[in-house]
């Protein structure tokens, strides 16, 4: 043996290579565990996340039930207002029935005198033939008109609705007049007469017979029907 060999060999235990080797091992066998066992707690806080977003959800499926109980209430009191229009529908033909009830005189005629509740006609004697202003045959009836009602009337307007002209079976048509009789039916169609006051008017109307009979027709104030009574005008 050489000199370097036994002093190799009589190195302490420390000294040697075999001793490193299974050092080595040992730190990198607790190393390996000092790592696993430092990865677990992260791990651990991960796993306590979700609990978390789990408890923010929870509260908005409270909230999200609250605003539907809210919009069902709403439902009832939409029908409580369309009870009121019912209440008025109801006394409005209560109304138009009492002031029916309050007519006495809903129409008569007797010797040329057509008389209402609300007006009165009384028929001239005066009744003839002229020309109207295209020179055709027209029948000029002159009358008495009285207003009973309490606002202003129009004759015209009340005679084209409380009196019709008949000849043939047809329906006369009011025309134009000349001369003095224009003026005397031109104030009937656009005279205002007064509450309680009288006028003196006539009316025109286009005949299609000089020689048929004319017959006049009065209406029921209360029932819009034409009267039985009737006056009959022999055209000459």
């Amino acid at each position: 043996m050489t000199r370097e060999t036994l002093r190799r060999k009589h190195l302490p235990f420390y000294k040697k290579k075999r001793f490193f080797i299974p050092v080595i091992f040992l730190i990198i066998i607790i190393i390996g565990i000092f790592a696993i066992w430092t990865s677990k707690p992260s791990k651990d806080t991960h796993s306590t996340q979700p609990s978390h977003k789990i408890e923010k959800v929870k509260p908005k499926k409270k909230t999200t039930k609250k605003k539907t109980t809210k919009a069902k209430k709403t439902n009832p009191a939409q029908k409580v207002k369309k009870e009121n229009p019912a209440k008025q529908v109801t006394k409005e033909p209560e109304k138009k029935a009492d002031t029916s009830n309050q007519i006495k005189n809903a129409g008569s005629y007797d010797n040329l005198t057509y008389d209402t509740d609300w007006y009165t006609f009384k028929i001239s004697n005066e009744v003839k033939l002229i020309k109207d202003a295209n020179g055709d045959a027209a029948l000029l009836i002159k009358y008495n008109y009285t207003n009973k009602t309490q606002t202003n009337q129009v004759p015209q307007k009340v005679q084209a609705n409380g009196i019709m002209l008949k000849q043939d079976g047809q329906q006369l048509n009011p025309t134009t007049a000349t001369g003095d009789n224009a003026t005397l039916v031109n104030s009937s169609n656009n005279g205002i007469v007064q509450p309680g006051k009288s006028f003196d008017g006539a009316l025109l109307v286009k005949v299609n017979s000089t020689t048929s009979e004319v017959t006049i027709y009065f209406k029921n104030i209360q029932t819009n029907d034409w009267l039985d009574s009737t006056q009959p005008l022999k055209l000459d």
